[in-house]
């Protein structure tokens, strides 16, 4: 054979290889049990492409050293379990909210024992593990493990699980779980139909060196009615949230008394049906200083008058209620001593982070404003169910301390969070979007 038809031969090996390894994938739908109404599915041979061509094409990121280091061998979660191309995390009906599951492939029973001791799993019988610092519950079977987000005093919604799955064998139908494999994102959300959704509802977010792409299509029971309204708003301002008034069926599914005590009001006075939106803008948060005298005393027990100067943060913002007739929202707030009468007008009493004012604009619009507002003009307009624009650059970085430093890390290179919900016909269609500054860093770091 010529050289030729070598290289060529040893080409062909290295594409097809190539493609197996990059772009060929598997997956079962005897990873998900049949009570699942819930399916997380990430896409991770897309998410490893994704990451390695942000990387390829960003050398300010390139750590050559970093590469070249030799790490201390070590045992992870990798000598535990296989990755499979697909990642299927799933919650199983009638199971609480916070009860996720993952079914994964033993690599093999060396690596997981050491995996085991590892991690601070507890033994609890010949193949049930626990980590009581981490709350996770593992349920071996063979060559199979389900993991499971639950305490051990919950060990029995694992069982329920593990014997859908290993006993029973009952599993999601293959067309149902298709439909988010074919979504072909590198995260899907499948919502199975059930009492609020008439048909599967599908969520997708997909990403790239500038921005994360949300897009997701639901079809609400008949019961559940929405209407778009128009919206203005400052293109300027640090945020900004608008949503119209919710049906009474789509009302009635809130925790009215946990938002009652949240804002100290009587949420059914207040988001009357006869209101029709309702709209938040949060210009900046302004900074004044304040001055107090307090006094101390000496080592003679001499009084010492001191002036303390304290640099405080306010939100500027304005809020408004729209509707047919907002006169029952005013005459409440006023029944029930939520607004203090002064020669500057009614101060709203239930906002304790700043002093801000009610005014009855007129028979058909409210507002609740600070008295910092700066009232900038409004230069953008949008119609919809809800929307919502944060611009993360314009918050003050000390208020960040208040997060999680996961958190505070992930936002650090964030520019701006997007997200709205419209309808066409009977279908909700959600769009969000999540960029980053303008900088030579990706999205996400290496």
């Amino acid at each position: 054979m010529s050289k030729r038809k070598w290289a060529l031969g040893i080409l062909l090996i290295i594409l097809v290889a190539g493609y197996l390894k990059l772009f060929y994938k598997t997956w079962s739908e005897k990873a998900v049990p049949a009570s699942a109404d819930c399916v997380v599915a990430l896409d991770i041979k897309r998410i490893t492409n994704t990451l390695l061509w942000n990387l390829v094409t960003t050398p300010s990121q390139w750590k050559i050293g970093k590469f070249l280091s030799k790490k201390a061998r070590d045992t992870s979660w990798r000598d535990m379990v296989n990755i499979p191309d697909y990642v299927l995390a799933f919650h199983s009906k009638a199971q609480p909210a916070n009860a996720w599951y993952l079914l994964l492939d033993i690599n093999s029973h060396a690596g997981f024992e050491a995996g085991l001791k590892k991690f601070g799993f507890e033994k609890l019988s010949s193949n049930e593990f626990a980590s009581k610092t981490a709350g996770i519950y593992l349920f071996v079977n063979n060559d199979k493990v389900l993991a499971g987000k639950a305490r051990v005093e919950d060990s029995s919604l694992v069982r329920q699980v593990a014997k859908e799955l290993f006993t029973e064998k009952k599993f999601i139908s293959r067309k149902e779980l298709q439909k988010a494999i074919d979504a072909k994102s590198h995260l899907a959300v499948y919502v199975a139909s059930n009492d609020l959704l008439q048909e599967t509802g599908i969520v997708t977010a997909n990403f790239d060196k500038e921005k994360i792409k949300i897009a997701g299509t639901f079809i609400p029971d008949k019961r559940y009615s929405f209407k778009e309204e128009n919206f203005i708003y400052p293109s300027g301002s640090l945020c900004v949230l608008g949503c119209t008034q919710p049906s009474p069926a789509v009302f009635n599914l809130l925790n009215k008394s946990s938002l009652s005590r949240s804002l100290s009001m009587d949420v059914d006075s207040v988001f009357i049906q006869s209101n029709t939106s309702y709209s938040l803008n949060l210009q900046e948060i302004k900074e004044r200083t304040d001055s107090a005298i307090t006094y101390t005393y000496d080592d003679e027990f001499n009084k010492v008058e001191k002036l303390v100067v304290n640099n405080i943060q306010e939100p500027s913002f304005s809020f408004f209620i729209n509707g047919q007739n907002i006169s029952p929202v005013y005459d409440y707030l006023q029944r029930n001593n939520k607004l203090e009468s002064t020669a500057n007008g009614d101060v709203f009493l239930p906002m304790p982070l700043v002093r801000s004012y009610c005014r009855k604009r007129s028979e058909s619009s409210l507002s609740i404003t600070a008295f910092n507002y700066g009232g900038p003009k409004a230069d953008s307009d949008t119609r919809a169910i809800l929307f919502f624009r944060l611009s993360l650059t314009k918050i003050p970085k000390n208020l960040f301390r208040y997060l999680p430093d996961d958190i505070t890390k992930s936002l650090s290179n964030m520019d701006e969070i997007n997200l709205s919900v419209n309808q066409k016909n009977e279908q909700l269609h959600i769009t969000g979007m999540l960029t980053k500054r303008k900088n030579s860093l990706s999205l996400f770091q290496f």
